[in-house]
């Protein structure tokens, strides 16, 4: 039997396929804050994440953007042939002070923004934790129609208890609690499953650039001499989409130097060149150039992950080195920062 809420009040009606979508989202949302908790790329996921999720954010506002416009910008490289956004408005104008919020441990960081501060009702307690964050959203966007309330989303699961930290990639909601008073059955379910794809998604994500990660490991234990291998390969995993021009300007390279660099890593098969014009090369990382539809994937059965090097204190080095060079240039970006890179 469905358990009914008033109408108007707190909550859906919780019919069979209801709580199903419940329970699988909260699930899914359960798999993923457990797995980046633990995992060694968390950092550069995080900022990937919230890329995909201010994407996300976007379109509910109804600008016409695609997640690797978003990716684009960031990066300070235009990607020929994508259309131009409306110069009469400045859709990234809220991105850094979100990011900021995101790495802030204070956990009432992200609540000033909020439109206005509001209690629970009475029987509150009595909903799904996911529920009430979503709940927090519902009331949130219909007193605010700026981007904040889809930008809040990840803080109110956090703060209702679902994940453990922010996720940004679960930045959303949908238009349909916006747009009516009473949230209707079909907006619940839409929002449910939309958050359920974007958790599934994060995570897919998550362990695709675990791969790269080790990917990139064995690659630089192959190199005879490696050189700046491993510097880029570790910018690659913070910021995916590479020009000759922005790789030189990070890495303290010439342009010359640094084409030729971007081609040892497509070489081995841990970058894609996207542009191949020769005087304004794109190179996007392998996972993403699948996930962008710039690579077909691969057909077949999966090809299976290849044995762990042996135990070797060379290697050992090597893999801390790596590491080292992942946080030197998580700490050159700035982490929080949203300002976008140089072309």
């Amino acid at each position: 039997m469905a358990i009914t809420a008033p109408r108007g009040q707190f909550g859906p009606e919780y019919s069979p396929r209801l709580a199903t979508s419940v329970a699988a989202c909260a699930s899914a949302i359960s798999r993923l804050d457990a797995r980046i908790l633990v995992s060694s790329v968390a950092p550069a996921w995080r900022r990937r994440a919230a890329w995909a999720g201010y994407a996300k954010a976007l379109q509910l506002q109804s600008v016409e953007i695609d997640e690797i416009d978003v990716f684009s910008w960031i990066c300070g490289l235009k990607i020929p042939g994508r259309p131009s956004l409306s110069s009469t408005l400045n859709p990234f104008e809220d991105f850094l002070p979100w990011q900021i919020a995101l790495n802030d441990p204070d956990p009432f960081a992200w609540r000033d923004a909020r439109p206005i501060a509001s209690s629970e009702p009475a029987g509150a307690a009595d909903h799904p934790v996911l529920v009430r964050a979503l709940e927090q959203l519902r009331r949130d966007c219909r007193l605010d129609r700026s981007i904040i309330p889809w930008l809040g989303l990840p803080f109110a699961l956090r703060d209702a208890g679902a994940c453990a930290t922010p996720l940004p990639c679960l930045a959303g909601g949908v238009k349909g609690f916006r747009l009516r008073k009473t949230a209707e059955q079909s907006d619940w379910a839409a929002v449910l499953n939309s958050l359920e794809s974007a958790a599934r998604t994060g995570l897919e994500r998550l362990h695709d650039l675990e791969r790269v990660y080790r990917d990139a490991q064995r690659a630089i234990v192959a190199e005879y001499r490696p050189g700046a291998l491993p510097r880029l390969l570790a910018l690659t995993c913070f910021q995916p989409l590479l020009g000759p021009q922005s790789v030189a300007d990070r890495l303290g390279l010439s342009v010359a130097g640094a084409s030729k660099l971007l081609e040892r890593a497509a070489n081995i098969g841990l970058l894609v060149e996207i542009v191949e014009r020769r005087s304004w090369r794109l190179f996007l990382s392998a996972d993403l150039a699948v996930a962008f539809g710039f690579a077909q994937p691969k057909r077949g059965r999966p090809r299976s992950e290849p044995p762990p090097l042996p135990a070797d204190r060379a290697i050992a080095e090597v893999f801390d080195d790596f590491d080292r060079q992942m946080a030197e240039i998580d700490a050159l970006l700035g982490h929080h920062t949203g300002t976008p890179a140089s072309p």
